[in-house]
């Protein structure tokens, strides 16, 4: 599976206007947790989370929530610097390409089919910028 889905003419596309959109916490919450769900079902990501990072879910998750909320509905909540933190992580194991396509691969995929809308439209530009940003960064410290 690719982050962009490919057009086929005289294909229907799916009926997304019953879908909800990422414009409130809630439902960003739940585009946060279903995200993570679908990452941490994949051995390779897991690994990171779990066995380099030693991510505690408890603690991680509502930071990341509180991330999409600053993004999506502009709240001020989240004041920390995502760098950082993956800076030290890439200094424990190399971030390479195929784990920024997996994560952005999981994201997009995350939101096919659970959510559409102005604000779901954003966020996967935003996360294919953020992640594209990341690679950057990290790549050039090597």
């Amino acid at each position: 599976m690719t982050a962009v889905e490919i057009f086929v003419p005289g294909q229907a596309q799916p009926d997304n206007a019953s879908l909800p959109d990422l414009d409130c916490k809630d439902n960003i919450d739940a585009m946060v947790y279903g995200f993570y769900q679908r990452m941490l079902e994949d051995p390779e990501m897991a690994a990171v989370f779990f066995d380099v990072a030693g991510i505690d879910l408890n603690a991680h998750l509502p930071l990341i929530c509180q991330y999409w909320h600053k993004m999506l509905l502009g709240d001020r909540t989240y004041q920390r610097h995502m760098m950082e933190k993956h800076r030290a992580l890439d200094d424990k194991i190399p971030l390479t390409g195929v784990h920024h396509e997996r994560w952005l691969g999981h994201f997009m995929a995350n939101l096919d089919g659970r959510f559409a809308g102005p604000n779901t439209d954003r966020a996967k530009r935003l996360a294919a910028r953020v992640i594209d940003n990341l690679y950057r960064q990290l790549s050039m410290r090597r």
